[in-house]
């Protein structure tokens, strides 16, 4: 596989317009069976962003409904001792829904972006594709980040609470 020596400028930082630092970097060539294998894993990529758009669709549809259904019979649901209102869970699915859809629409336009790049060899849509999908990996890893201290929190919690109760 050939390299080719390129100077790469590093994205631009919002807090220092001015100057850009570039380091020379060998890029890989990109390959007719590695844009093949791209647009492979872009057609996957559409079809799970859809399902997500379908799942998120669903969650805020079920959030509403929610809202009427446990307004109607909170009274029989009494000996659950729900300590919120119905108009609360609801208002937490359409979070987790809001949440959930953002992953969605950066897949989505990575799929988009990366299939027109492949078919029109176009270097934009390429950068714009690959800048979607670091988008998804850093809103996963952040997401991954706070989901692990939320779990450790808990299980703090859980445990000081177990050792109190002896």
């Amino acid at each position: 596989m050939n390299h080719i020596n390129k100077v790469i400028p590093e994205p631009m930082d919002d807090t220092n317009n001015s100057t850009m630092i570039s380091d020379t970097v060998r890029l890989p060539e990109f390959t007719s069976e590695s844009a093949a294998y791209l647009l492979k894993a872009a057609k996957w990529g559409k079809f799970l962003a859809i399902l997500g758009f379908i799942m998120t669709s669903l969650l805020i549809i079920a959030a509403i409904l929610m809202s009427f259904v446990l307004n109607s019979v909170k009274d029989d649901m009494i000996p659950l001792n729900w300590p919120f209102s119905p108009k609360i869970l609801s208002f937490f699915y359409i979070v987790v829904a809001i949440l959930s859809l953002i992953p969605v629409i950066f897949l989505n336009s990575f799929s988009n972006n990366a299939v027109k790049a492949v078919r029109s060899s176009d270097n934009e849509k390429m950068t714009t594709s690959m800048k979607n999908l670091k988008n998804l990996f850093v809103f996963l890893g952040i997401t991954t980040i706070i989901t692990l201290v939320l779990y450790v929190i808990v299980l703090l919690v859980i445990g000081t609470a177990a050792i109190i109760s002896f």
